[in-house]
């Protein structure tokens, strides 16, 4: 499926609607006569402008602002009040961004070790700004002083940042594969893969036994847990609702959100913003080794200079191919492909001209195979290719198309230099012409033997094994 990206004004205004949904939210949380105890806009309009850097124009902000200031007048807000406190709304937000926008899109996405830390920077900056910037207002329109208000906008704002933007921040692209599971879950029942959020749901009955001033830590183990076997985006939103979830249970008949306990509403965002920052960094460490291993992997198994497999990971897959192939129908076949006359470009152009040739070859041939078929290179000049569920005149035809995509390929046309073409020779077997018991090696050894009578032939040709 393709995933066409919206338009840039649909884009803005789809960012108003939201920023207005969001500030009702918040505006519905709201103590009679005081700020939120919940305000999610700030928090999803960081995490959207870092996440789409193409979002982020001044437009933006100008549909991020009306959103802001429609939320609070149709609910009946004074003016002033929805100028003043949003503008510093749209401060603290636009402060987060500077210190997130420059970074790497792996520290973004919190595919790095490093990207709790630079996310809290982002939170400590964001939330400090729009504190200072909005918390004159509280004389003016809520009759308390300023310092209560700076207390509490700081304290909510860091919490909201760093439980929500980690959220928008990972979460899955629509044009992307799902992300392979953390912690080695690879093929682990289904009970196992649940075990860590199960460990949630009993802590949580656990402290509503117990209860006490301890209960803040009772969830502690089930987040660890989860952030060493999910990934970023599972494991910050269980957060995100454990946490507000504890917010919600400490505060009830307790706490209200007002002046009046200001000393006690910051502790508690505090420590909840710091129970989520924990698990917050073991998932990006997480995720930061999968990845390392990924790519550790993919060098392993690939390549360094064409990035088709290697030999090794080649025969391995051609293998598993072999097996469950040669005995349907429409059987198997395997190529072995061989440059033409591949030490005269070395001799007369150079081995950097002979590396751009083989670079081009794997990527053209890469083209023009079907995507369930393998390529891989065996050795210098030398490539091969298994063709699975391919009868044997459908392998003969795509052993053509490789044929003629490569001598229709140019190279060494760099600073002016003429264009030159190479060829392949092609050997080519199937599996029905060896039988049911042949392995990978029996149909390597028939192709290459193929291709050694293309060769003899007079080369750029497929030959039939």
């Amino acid at each position: 499926m393709i995933h066409r990206p919206l338009s840039p004004p649909m884009a803005w205004l789809g960012l108003a609607l939201l920023i207005f949904a969001a500030c009702l939210v918040g505006i519905f949380a709201r103590p009679i006569g005081f700020l939120s105890a919940f305000w999610p806009a700030n928090a999803l309009l960081l995490g959207l402008l870092v996440r789409y850097p193409t979002l982020a124009r001044p437009p933006a902000w100008v549909a991020a602002a009306v959103g802001y200031v429609a939320a609070d007048l149709v609910t009946g807000s004074h003016w002033g009040m929805a100028l003043w406190l949003n503008a510093a709304n749209l401060l603290g937000a636009t402060a987060g961004w500077l210190v997130l926008r420059r970074l790497d899109e792996g520290i973004r996405r919190l595919q790095r070790t490093v990207s709790a830390l630079y996310l809290l920077l982002a939170a400590l900056a964001a939330s400090a700004v729009g504190a200072l910037a909005g918390c004159g207002a509280a004389p003016v329109y809520f009759n308390t002083p300023w310092t209560d208000l700076l207390s509490l906008w700081f304290s909510t704002e860091l919490m909201n940042y760093m439980l929500i933007v980690p959220v928008v921040l990972a979460a899955p692209r629509a044009d992307a594969p799902p992300p392979a599971p953390q912690g080695g879950l690879q093929g682990v029942p289904v009970f196992w893969r649940l075990a860590p959020v199960s460990s949630l749901l009993l802590a949580e009955g656990v402290r509503t036994v117990i209860g006490g001033p301890g209960m803040l830590a009772f969830v502690v183990p089930g987040l660890l847990w989860c952030a060493l076997s999910y990934s970023p985006f599972i494991s910050s939103l269980l957060s995100l609702v454990v946490c507000l979830w504890t917010m919600a249970g400490v505060a009830t008949g307790v706490l209200n959100f007002t002046p009046a306990h200001a000393s006690d509403v910051f502790s508690l965002r505090v420590g909840v913003t710091l129970l989520a920052l924990g698990p917050l960094a073991v998932a990006c460490a997480s995720a930061a080794r999968a990845e390392a291993l990924r790519r550790l992997d993919h060098a392993v198994r690939h390549d360094d200079l064409t990035g088709v497999l290697a030999r090794r990971a080649f025969l391995e897959q051609g293998e598993r191919l072999v097996a469950r192939y040669q005995r349907e129908s429409a059987g198997l076949a395997v190529l072995m492909v061989d440059v033409d006359h591949f030490k005269q470009v070395n001799d007369q152009l150079g081995h950097g001209a002979g590396d751009q040739l083989l670079i081009g070859i794997a990527q053209a041939m890469t083209s023009a195979l079907r995507p369930q078929d393998v390529l891989g290179r065996l050795g210098g000049e030398e490539f091969a290719v298994v063709l699975p569920d391919a009868s044997p005149a459908e392998a003969h035809a795509i052993a053509e198309r490789l044929r003629k995509v490569v001598e229709q390929l140019p190279f060494g046309a760099e600073g002016g230099a003429p264009q030159h073409h190479a060829t392949v020779s092609v050997g080519l077997v199937h599996s029905a012409s060896l039988g049911g018991d042949s392995d990978m090696e029996m149909l390597l050894l028939a192709a290459d033997a193929a291709l050694y009578r293309a060769k003899a032939q007079g080369r750029n040709q497929v030959m039939m094994g």
